[in-house]
């Protein structure tokens, strides 16, 4: 993830009243996802870890997960997220 390791986006659309975050991480040996509406007290979460054989759980390498990290963060940016530093 290009030496980054936490990466934030968020997408706000007042016309749609659409205030969203997007949030991915990529550590030692799991992936974590972290997304929903801005301001909400319990976002939702997804993880997954790797080394595993169950694509369901997780990638079986890091380099698939960063390939899955690269290709998330395209398609939110895509759609109109913009990162936040």
């Amino acid at each position: 993830m290009k030496g980054k390791k936490m990466r934030h986006f968020e997408y706000k659309d007042l016309t749609e009243n659409a205030s969203k975050f997007w949030k991915i991480n990529l550590e030692s040996k799991k992936l974590i996802v972290t997304y929903g509406r801005i301001g909400i007290k319990k976002p939702a979460i997804k993880t997954y870890i790797f080394p595993t054989t169950n694509p369901k759980e997780g990638f079986k390498t890091k380099e698939d997960a960063k390939k899955f990290c690269e290709k998330k963060i395209r398609e939110k940016t895509n759609k109109g997220y913009q990162e936040i530093n």
